[in-house]
């Protein structure tokens, strides 16, 4: 009990500085404390299942309100152009990061290094590209709204909810249990968080697809339109490795870890390239 408290306390006053500095320091101190407070009450009545059902409509209103915070002091000012046009680095810097991923599975599952440890270099990289690939997917949308056809649209709406989706159910995921070298080891009355998480994954994937489809059509990038395709049906690979604790839906033999992250790392580079031409923009939307 106090080694999941501990560490629920410790990722709520982390959290905590998405507010402003000022409202943190004002207010932070006695959010913590009445946080920490609410947290024991509920694992004492239900446990594991007691505390999540506190974490997630907390994390939900945590991100509205900070949000709302920083904008009321003017403190978010990256505009809808900014982000269009950061799109295209933030999906290089995911691509590089899953191929990091790639080479790091290589190295481990080829016998080079057989000391699971290792494992964290597989890991390690793709956590750290859920927060700048929300960014690309927003970015993405942004930029193909007026272009990208009706099913376009949809599957880009559907790739963002989904890269938010995954941070909230990644959050969930190491508060209920420790990332192991096998992915996420959580309790059983919190296996739904994992196929929460799963789900969101897929999400990304899935809205891709769609997206790729309508791209053949619409040909909104300069060049390369077949990239979304491809970036969306790299999906089949990833049914043959287990996330988030989430089970392998094909056998692991039939797709190495080390094919599906260097495909899909490659994919997102070379669709992060393709976006940094401008000879043919199309018009952003005006809104989100």
């Amino acid at each position: 009990m106090r080694g999941k408290l501990s560490f629920s306390n410790w990722l709520y006053g982390a959290l905590l500085y998405l507010y402003p500095k000022k409202l943190r320091v004002t207010y932070g101190p006695q959010m913590r404390l009445t946080f920490g407070d609410a947290c024991r009450a509920a694992y004492q009545r239900n446990g594991a299942g007691g505390l999540l059902a506190l974490w997630l409509p907390t994390l939900l209103d945590l991100f509205k309100s900070a949000l709302a915070e920083r904008t009321r002091q003017g403190e978010l000012t990256m505009s809808k152009a900014r982000l269009i046009a950061l799109a295209g680095p933030l999906t290089i810097l995911v691509g590089a990061l899953w191929l990091m991923s790639a080479l790091g599975a290589l190295v481990f599952q080829t016998g080079l290094i057989g000391d699971e440890t290792l494992l964290g270099v597989v890991l390690i990289p793709l956590f750290l590209s859920i927060v700048p690939q929300l960014f690309a997917l927003i970015g993405a949308r942004l930029r193909f709204h007026s272009s990208a056809g009706a099913l376009g649209r949809f599957g880009l709406t559907v790739s963002v909810a989904g890269g938010a989706g995954l941070i909230v159910a990644v959050l969930l995921v190491l508060l209920l249990g420790e990332v192991s070298s096998g992915g996420a080891s959580i309790p059983a009355s919190g296996l739904w968080v994992s196929y929460a998480a799963f789900a969101s994954f897929m999400s990304i994937r899935f809205g891709y697809l769609l997206f790729g489809v309508e791209a053949l059509r619409t040909m909104p990038l300069p060049r390369w339109n077949l990239l979304p395709l491809l970036v969306g049906l790299s999906v089949v690979l990833s049914l043959a490795i287990e996330w988030f604790g989430a089970p392998a839906f094909l056998p692991s033999q039939w797709a190495h870890p080390f094919l599906h992250f260097a495909l899909t790392g490659a994919g997102w580079v070379l669709l992060g390239i393709a976006m940094l031409d401008h000879k043919r923009e199309p018009q952003p939307a005006p809104a989100i």
